[in-house]
């Protein structure tokens, strides 16, 4: 009894101090207004926060050349018609949304000097999807378990002067698990938004004729790590983490 008393104190303590944590001291990394249901809609629109993106890294590297690979700094985000309700198989709330990958694209080996920037609209409804787990709302650190069920968009026979096609999808939707988490912290007039999803997806690629890679196609899947802003998270007790994750098991 007297340990639970006192571990009590110990998470009232660390609630009282969070709490008061000024934006200021969270950076300016995605931080959004309340919804006015004592949390945060998300993914945060674009026009709210046009700095909560999600980066990571991946790579293309089947049907290219030997000891050829493209390497790919790319981003998930200018988010909109963002629409979030109950739901989902997390028992929390299911998210559709639009936006756009950009990839920032450096080729290796035979295609050294290859340098683009692609943006790949992720468009039309309920084709782009998050899942989230419940959240404590109005409590100043709301940590929820996160899934990216379905991520899906391409371009193809736009006139891309190196791609006749170039297609991304993943999610548990395509049997691609993308397990995450997300994370919101009280700034006293809004939330400081972090979190990241493991995001198994498959490039697709056709070159076109006369670009760089005409004549080369390929189909490449991997799972990478997409991260919003990192500096804004909270770490929590190790036990108590495993013991939410567990529930979603």
């Amino acid at each position: 009894m007297y340990r639970m008393f006192a571990h009590t104190l110990q998470l009232a303590a660390v609630i009282t101090v969070l709490a008061a944590i000024p934006a200021a001291a969270l950076g300016e990394c995605c931080i959004v207004p309340d919804n006015g249901f004592g949390t945060a809609t998300l993914p945060p629109e674009s026009t709210v926060a046009s700095t909560c993106v999600y980066l990571g890294n991946t790579e293309i590297t089947d049907g290219l050349p030997a000891g050829t690979t493209i390497q790919i700094a790319a981003s998930i985000g200018n988010f909109t018609n963002v629409n979030e309700l109950p739901g989902g198989s997390l028992g929390g709330t299911a998210s559709a949304w639009e936006g756009q990958c950009v990839m920032q694209m450096t080729g290796t080996g035979a295609l050294s000097g290859f340098n683009r920037s692609i943006t790949v609209p992720l468009s039309g409804f309920n084709n782009n999807l998050f899942i989230f787990a419940p959240r404590a709302a109005f409590a100043p650190v709301q940590t929820a378990v996160a899934l990216f069920n379905w991520l899906n968009g391409q371009i193809v026979g736009v006139g891309d002067p190196d791609f006749d096609l170039l297609r991304i999808a993943g999610g548990y939707n395509y049997g691609m698990p993308s397990p995450g988490q997300i994370q919101l912290v009280s700034t006293g007039s809004g939330w400081a938004v972090s979190g990241y999803f493991d995001i198994t997806h498959r490039i697709d690629f056709i070159g076109a004729p006369g670009g760089a890679l005409a004549g080369m196609s390929g189909s490449n899947t991997q799972q990478r790590r997409f991260e919003i802003c990192p500096e804004n998270a909270v770490a929590l007790e190790g036990t108590s983490w495993s013991r939410v994750k567990a529930l979603y098991r």
